[in-house]
């Protein structure tokens, strides 16, 4: 697209440029391109004033394009002049209709001239919904960049009024409020409250709406034009050039008060102007007057310092921005790795991926987090050996509540848990809520009833065993059905560590190489390292959970003599001390305790308890081998199949000395890069150059008050 010719007086625009404000606006370019370190509203200058107060002649001057200042022509919408600097000139005039559902109307404007802003604000009209002398809410922005240009926006607003004229309405009144109150309550918005001196100050309204919005004036700085038209020596006269200086306590601004002479309509050169004004402020009644608050080309400088100002306050949320994406492109850098154009750039690259690797999975493992990878103190998904520990704790804790078929308890109990049953804990039950393990409770059955049963199945399966002792294969044949549930809760339990473990290990290549959009190294990793590894870890697995459940299965696991010995003397010692706890409970008041009454009691116990073919043993003998059973198989589960045969063998799926050895065709596979990841590499690096640039500007140009002595207040910090 062919350049758009821009006349525009850079003279006087560089008037509102320093060499510091020049050197950031070029440092936010830059960042700009970056998509950081935008000063998301950059000041803009507004005008606020009553009718006919000189607003749009004080845009004019400031910048030297002709505004619309003919007597009883009033500006009827708001108007934005955005200037922006770049190497090429282009004009862009658009209505922004107050309808936000209806688009902007763009309208043909091929070059600008000082003196073109008129009829471009009268080509406007015709995309409004606008008629007759009324005001509307449509905006024309016109965007103006081109070479020498300075970054400026000026917004000429139509003028505030009390009382309705002839030709206006209450309605009119209400959408001109409407308009100025916008922009005036907008933060980055530096205010110009015209006045003019040929008016009493108590008659400017104007000045109680900024109050409003800007109470302290921090943004705010007045602007007395039409100076000429106050008569010497008179007090009116007086009281604006106490006001010009700034010591009219009532109306007294942070950013003071400056005093401008416009042209009037017959003054037709725009260059003559700024002599005309110089003339006039050395006359003796405004002498007294700083030199700095008079004159139009002083307040450009005083808007280029409110505005880089504004800038500078908000240079420490930039600095923040951008050492926020200097660390994620660097990161991003890192995990790109240094350009791979041969074999031994390629094998680099990879072997450090590996060490870095199999150090952080070992770590994981090993439960050491020091690394920035693992998180803080309150981040838990990736701290793996601790994720391991609570699984494990899970598994013991389901396999002790839900592992067996059925849950026998007293005939006499009204609780439907084992008496042995333990709470889990206050961590566990949220780690439950996390990763829940859904199995079904055991059917819960009375001890009588299981008795009754067992005397029908002792009888159709005696043996060779004594009279009223009872059949050990009965006692097996009890646990197999009571152990049922091992094997789905123990699967379930080994699927899901396999799960977490594979999700951490891509977690870890994901981190050094980055993710798999971005890198096509990690997809490659993943799908021909990590997949087949957890491919074939499932498989072994799978057999050595029925490794371990066999002995229990064909029944001839075997406890330690000691171990079932004492759990077996428990159970039985438990019944007799119960069956004697409850004679003397029932025994009367006064009646003496023989060693007779102790011996028959002991006696009743052993014969009521096993009846002909021993039930009640054979339940003891399966409670007794079933909790040793159980706990011996959840450690075998954690240790032999899961710690053995997966965590190990972990730091294994990509090592430096398979990389070493690595063939070439593998080497390519693995690390080759396309041309949009060279691409990506090099604007990373670009972005990374002009962060640092930026930064050090910003930092040198951010405000820094001075670091105090007293070390009294906690909250004290160094700037």
């Amino acid at each position: 697209m062919r350049s758009a010719e821009i006349s525009v007086s850079s003279q006087v625009l560089s008037e509102f440029n320093t060499r510091e404000a020049s050197e950031l606006h070029e440092a936010m370019n830059e960042l700009g391109a970056c998509g950081v370190g935008r000063i998301v509203n950059l000041p803009q200058i507004i005008v606020v004033g009553g009718q006919s107060s000189g607003k749009s002649s004080v845009l004019e001057a400031l910048c030297r394009i002709r505004f619309p200042i003919k007597d009883g022509l009033c500006t009827r919408f708001a108007t934005e002049l955005v200037l922006r600097p770049s190497l090429e000139g282009r004009v862009r005039a658009t209505v922004l209709p107050a309808d936000k559902n209806k688009p902007p109307q763009h309208f043909q404007t091929s070059g600008f001239r000082e003196e073109d802003l008129p009829s471009i604000i009268q080509d406007s009209q015709g995309y409004m919904e606008l008629s007759g002398t009324g005001f509307s809410k449509d905006v024309l922005r016109l965007e103006i960049e081109g070479p020498n240009l300075y970054p400026l926006t000026l917004i000429d607003l139509p003028g505030l009024f009390e009382n309705v004229a002839e030709s206006q309405t209450l309605s009119d009144k209400e959408t001109v409020n409407a308009i100025v109150s916008e922009y005036m309550k907008q933060p980055h918005s530096i205010i110009l409250a015209v006045i003019t001196a040929d008016l009493d100050l108590s008659r400017h309204g104007a000045l109680d709406r900024v109050r409003a919005v800007d109470p302290d004036g921090s943004r705010t700085i007045g602007v007395i034009t039409k100076p000429d038209l106050a008569l010497p020596g008179t007090a009116r006269e007086a009281a604006y050039v106490k006001l010009a200086s700034n010591l009219e306590g009532a109306n007294k601004l942070e950013l003071g008060w400056h005093a401008v002479r416009n042209r009037t309509e017959l003054e037709k050169d725009v260059n003559a102007r700024d002599d005309i004004e110089d003339r006039f402020f050395k006359n003796p009644e405004w002498a007294s007057v700083p030199k700095q608050n008079l004159g139009i080309s002083n307040l450009r400088k005083r808007l280029s310092r409110v505005s880089y100002d504004h800038i500078r306050k908000n240079l420490p949320r930039v600095i923040r921005d951008i050492e926020s994406n200097m660390v994620e492109r660097e990161s991003e850098l890192a995990q790109l790795g240094n350009p791979r154009s041969n074999l031994d750039e390629m094998r680099a690259y990879l072997i450090k991926i590996a060490s870095e690797f199999q150090r952080l999975t070992r770590d994981g493992i090993q439960g050491r987090y020091e690394d920035a990878f693992f998180g803080g103190l309150r981040d838990g998904d990736l701290k793996f050996r601790a994720l391991l520990r609570n699984f494990n704790r899970a598994f013991d804790h389901v396999l002790n509540t839900k592992g067996a078929t059925i849950n026998i308890v007293p005939s006499s109990s009204l609780s439907n848990k084992a008496a042995t049953e333990e709470p889990a804990s206050e961590s566990l039950k949220l780690f439950l809520r996390k990763y829940p393990y859904r199995f079904p409770d055991p059917v819960v059955r009375k001890e009588s009833e299981v008795l009754r049963e067992l005397q029908q199945q002792a009888s159709m399966n005696q043996g060779t065993e004594f009279p009223g002792q009872p059949n050990k294969d009965l006692a097996i044949r009890l646990f197999q059905e009571q152990a049922k549930p091992w094997e789905p809760i123990a699967q379930f339990h080994v699927d899901r560590v396999t799960l977490v473990a594979k999700a951490f290990v891509d977690a870890i290549f994901t981190h050094l190489a980055g993710t798999p959009d971005s890198n096509r190294t990690t997809e490659i990793i993943l799908s021909t390292c990590v997949d087949p590894f957890f491919h074939a870890k499932e498989k072994i697995l799978k057999s050595k959970l029925q490794e371990l459940l066999k002995p229990y299965a064909n029944g001839y696991s075997v406890a330690l003599d000691a171990e079932f010995h004492s759990a077996f003397s428990f159970k039985s010692n438990e019944r007799t001390t119960n069956r004697i706890y409850n004679m003397l409970k029932d025994k009367s008041a006064g009646e003496k305790l023989t060693r007779s009454m102790i011996l028959a009691a002991v006696s009743d116990d052993n014969d009521t308890k096993d009846g002909e073919y021993g039930a009640q043993t054979v339940i003891d003998m399966m409670r007794a081998y079933y909790e040793t059973a159980r706990r011996t198989f959840a450690v075998n589960v954690i240790n032999l199949a899961i710690e053995s045969c997966l965590i190990a063998d972990m730091p294994s799926i990509l090592t430096p000395t398979e990389v070493s050895i690595m063939p070439e065709h593998r080497l390519r596979e693995l690390t080759s890069e396309s041309e949009d990841v060279q691409d990506r590499r090099r604007h990373l690096k670009e972005d990374v150059d002009v962060l640092r640039r930026g930064l050090a500007i910003c930092q040198k140009y951010q405000p820094r008050g001075v670091t105090g002595m007293s070390l009294q207040n906690d909250d004290a910090t160094c700037c």
